[in-house]
């Protein structure tokens, strides 16, 4: 596997080495692996490839069932990028950045003013889909969001952390300018 920088495996039920997507397809870039705490156990991080990415012999990514979350929703996204079905709105949201713009502002507004935790929760799925939307639009996954954060945790020095004054009076100007029936 390291020298390959593929998903190679002792297959049990084949007696020998398993080169993961030979006869599938659906090999793997290893990107990274890593001992446990315990150093008696390995984990392969790899960019599954095939179409759909799958890695179970039963076509899901993984064979602990069914993505869930983030990863689910980012999945879904790609597929409906890549073929949407008839009056899909997330086409629309691909086909039109103007409306995509316009609904994440709007989801991060509903968020703010969110007082009650279910309602927070609620608007923060909003806001996540419309973000990861955009994310999708341009090419951008998970993977580099969480590769952003977890750089940004290792800074030891960091700027003040101060809102960005211009942006926070036109945001107020926009909620303050809102119509009160709703």
């Amino acid at each position: 596997a390291l020298v390959e920088r593929r998903g190679v495996y002792w297959s049990r039920s084949r007696g020998s080495l398993w080169r993961k997507g030979e006869t599938s397809g659906h090999q793997q870039r290893l990107l990274e692996v890593r001992l446990d705490c315990d150093r008696d156990a390995l984990r392969f991080s790899v960019l599954q490839t095939g179409e759909p990415a799958a890695f179970c012999h039963l076509m899901t990514r993984t064979c602990w069932g069914q993505e869930q979350g983030l990863q689910k929703l980012e999945s879904l996204l790609k597929e409906r990028k890549r073929a949407a079905p008839e009056g899909s709105y997330t086409a629309r949201l691909f086909g039109d950045p103007d409306l995509l713009k316009k609904k994440l502002l709007e989801e991060v507004q509903e968020l703010v003013e969110a007082q009650e935790p279910d309602h927070i929760a609620a608007e923060a799925a909003d806001v996540m889909y419309f973000l990861l939307t955009r994310c999708v639009a341009a090419g951008v996954g998970l993977r580099e969001v969480e590769a952003h954060l977890d750089r940004r945790s290792l800074k030891i020095t960091r700027r003040p952390g101060h809102a960005k004054e211009w942006r926070t009076k036109d945001a107020e100007q926009i909620l303050a300018a809102k119509p009160t029936d709703k």
